[in-house]
């Protein structure tokens, strides 16, 4: 940045594990794994400070629980409040990336700092009944909205999830604003 460099975003924490044997199955990952990343990546954190997640997003009867009781259990170690954040997926947008999915969760949440906008979750109409969304801090917007700032910042997460339990999750600040040209 004193270079003169673009920032786009600040990585301000993120965390890699492996779920080994406690996985679901080859292709699905455990609730703890999950929940165990997500808490690791937001160590010193405040949680109510997160207030949009692009997730993996399986869009299956099996992994959105996964994910949503994982993102549930590492948030309720840091709030209690419900409803505030924000979830959403880039498969809805451009369909399943494979190996670039959680790159492509990343340029997602970047430009969404950027335009200061929640992204709507495309084509979502009804949430899942294996889910129990009131008593979640999370919510899935239907429609795309103003990203309001909490305490002057936006900040988001990013969840990834691969074959044979490999989890990832980063959190992501707006960049700071820049400084007036010499």
């Amino acid at each position: 940045r004193e270079d003169g460099d673009t920032v786009h975003a600040v990585i301000k924490g993120s965390a890699i594990n492996n779920d080994g044997i406690g996985r679901v199955g080859f292709t699905a990952p455990s609730v703890e794994g999950q929940s165990r990343v997500v808490r690791e990546a937001m160590r010193g954190l405040d949680y109510e400070s997160v207030s949009y997640i692009e997730t993996h997003g399986t869009a299956t009867r099996l992994g959105d629980p996964i994910e949503v009781s994982a993102l549930n259990q590492a948030y309720r170690t840091g709030t209690r409040k419900t409803g505030y954040c924000a979830l959403g997926s880039v498969k809805t947008n451009i369909g399943h990336l494979d190996t670039a999915a959680g790159v492509t969760g990343l340029i997602k949440l970047v430009l969404a700092l950027q335009q200061r906008t929640i992204p709507a979750h495309l084509h979502f109409r009804t949430p899942s009944p294996h889910i129990h969304w009131d008593e979640f801090p999370l919510h899935v917007p239907a429609q795309a909205m103003p990203w309001a700032p909490i305490d002057g910042r936006r900040i988001g997460g990013v969840s990834s999830f691969g074959f044979s339990g490999t989890n990832a999750h980063v959190v992501v600040e707006e960049a700071p604003a820049s400084a007036p040209a010499k």
